[in-house]
């Protein structure tokens, strides 16, 4: 099993063990419902040597490609998080093309 795998099943099994210790515990105050698996399909391009590169990562993690590339764009989000419109656009490097 790999090391990521191994991570990953360490943090489900300490949240499973915390939602278990915590079940009968009232809700924070504030705390925010909403419903779960609400999710929508993102659909993108990316080159057939991009693919089988992500798809040899991911059998190397052994997770699903779709995991993969979903725990990517949370992180990138995850990331940003804090970040305004102006800092983005002053960090932010545009890579065009050389125009020959």
């Amino acid at each position: 099993m790999t090391d990521a795998k191994q991570l990953v099943e360490q943090i489900a099994a300490e949240a499973e063990a915390e939602a278990d210790a915590t079940a009968g515990q009232p809700m924070p105050v504030g705390t925010v419902w909403s419903k779960p698996n609400k999710t929508v399909t993102v659909a993108t391009r990316v080159s057939p040597e991009h693919l089988a590169a992500i798809e040899a990562l991911a059998a190397q993690l052994d997770v699903p490609v779709a995991a993969l590339v979903r725990g990517w764009i949370l992180a990138g989000l995850n990331a940003r998080q804090d970040e305004t419109v102006q800092s983005a656009i002053e960090t932010t490097v545009i890579r065009r093309p050389a125009v020959t």
